[in-house]
């Protein structure tokens, strides 16, 4: 009995390192409730953790944010938010797939501000100290990005374990 607890217990704590990340992004957008139409940042920032989600195209994270932009303005406080869209870890199943997914879509995202900013990926992605600090570092300073998608920025900057998605 305490066996079988335990283990449970241990499998719910690994889910939890991995899952549920998709709740912090979620809350900069919620408080974005000054900005733009009522209730505007409320919806956007439920539609957050679909765009996390493994099964999500990962391009359409980029058109949240460029959408979050468009709606909520161009407010420092908004660009920070949507950055940290952009920037986030996108899930996805060990058990279907061996590496992430990333946007090969060089028109997102469109707003000036949210591009050369590349995403976290899973730490136990091969090569995901070097994307994850490229992250960090394009947060404060997006990389050059003239024309090219977020996976061909990704590439530039020493990371190619992933897989493109248009």
């Amino acid at each position: 009995m305490y066996t079988t607890t335990f283990i449970l217990a241990a499998l719910a704590a690994v889910g939890q390192a991995r899952f549920g990340r998709e709740g912090l992004v979620q809350a900069s957008v919620q408080a974005l409730s000054d900005f733009g139409a009522p209730g505007a940042a409320g919806t956007l920032a439920g539609q957050t953790p679909g765009v996390l989600l493994a099964g999500a195209s990962a391009c359409a994270k980029l058109e949240l944010a460029d959408q979050i932009v468009a709606e909520l303005g161009t407010d420092p406080a908004v660009l920070a938010a949507a950055a940290e869209l952009v920037a986030a870890e996108k899930n996805f199943n060990p058990s279907a797939q061996a590496i992430p997914t990333i946007c090969s879509d060089a028109s997102l995202p469109a707003t000036a501000e949210l591009r050369g900013i590349v995403p976290l990926v899973d730490p136990d992605v091969v090569g995901a100290d070097v994307q994850n600090a490229n992250s960090a570092a394009s947060l404060q300073t997006p990389f050059a990005a003239d024309g090219l998608s977020v996976a061909d920025v990704t590439t530039a900057q020493g990371f190619s374990n992933f897989t493109l998605q248009a």
